[in-house]
C-alpha cells in the first residue's frame, strides 16, 4: 500500500507537469514561493493599513498576510500564463510539456521524500509495509538528506527503521553518495 501511495504521488505530479508544461510548473512554483515570501515579509505592514487602534487584531493580521499572499500569487500566475501563451505560440508546446513532465516527476520525488521524512516521526517505519516496500529504499537517501536540514533535536527523533532493503530485512542500505554532516550514515552490509 505504501508503494502504491508513493508511486501515485510521483505519477500524479508528473502528469500535472506534463499537462501544464515546464513554464506552467515553474510559474506555479515561483508564484507560491514568492507569495509565501511576500506574505511573511510584508503581511504585517499591510495589516497595519487595516488598523483602527495601535496594533492589528488577529483578523486584521491574518487579512494582511492573506492579501499579500493572494496578490503576489495572482500577479505571478498571470505573468506565467502570458509566458506560457507565448511559448505555445512559437510552437514549443511539445518540448514545454515534456520538460514539464520531467520537472513534475522530480517534484513528486521530492514530495515523496518529504513524506518519508514525516513518516519517520511515526511508527510507520516499523510496519511490514515499510520494510517490504520497493520504493522506500530508493527514496530513503533523499529523506535522510532532508533530515540533515532539521535541527539536531528534531533530526534525532526521525527513525527510518534501520533503512533495510526491500525483501531483505537483514542488510543495511549502501548509500551511493555521502550525506551531509549531521546525518547518520548506514554501514556497509556484511556478506
Amino acid at each position: 500500500m505504501l508503494d502504491l501511495i508513493l508511486f501515485a504521488l510521483i505519477s500524479v505530479s508528473a502528469l500535472f507537469g506534463l499537462i501544464r508544461g515546464l513554464i506552467g510548473v515553474l510559474a506555479s512554483m515561483v508564484a507560491w514561493l514568492l507569495a509565501g515570501w511576500a506574505a511573511f515579509r510584508f503581511g504585517g505592514t499591510v495589516a497595519l493599513q487595516f488598523v483602527d487602534g495601535p496594533q492589528p487584531t488577529a483578523t486584521e493580521l491574518f487579512g494582511g498576510y492573506a492579501l499579500c499572499f493572494l496578490a503576489v500569487l495572482v500577479f505571478v500566475g498571470v505573468v506565467g500564463w502570458v509566458v506560457r501563451r507565448l511559448v505555445h505560440g512559437i510552437g514549443l508546446s511539445g518540448v514545454d510539456r515534456l520538460l514539464g513532465g520531467a520537472l513534475g516527476a522530480l517534484r513528486g520525488v521530492f514530495v515523496a521524500c518529504v513524506l518519508l521524512l514525516l513518516l519517520g516521526f511515526t511508527h510507520v517505519p516499523q510496519e511490514v509495509a515499510w520494510q517490504r516496500s520497493q520504493l522506500v529504499p530508493l527514496l530513503l537517501p533523499g529523506a535522510q538528506w532532508l533530515r540533515g536540514w532539521l535541527p539536531e533535536w528534531a533530526a534525532a527523533q526521525a527513525d527510518f527503521g534501520n533503512g533495510t532493503r526491500a525483501g531483505d530485512n537483514r542488510r543495511q542500505i549502501d548509500l551511493p553518495i555521502p550525506l551531509d554532516e549531521g546525518v547518520p550514515q548506514t554501514d556497509s552490509p556484511s556478506s
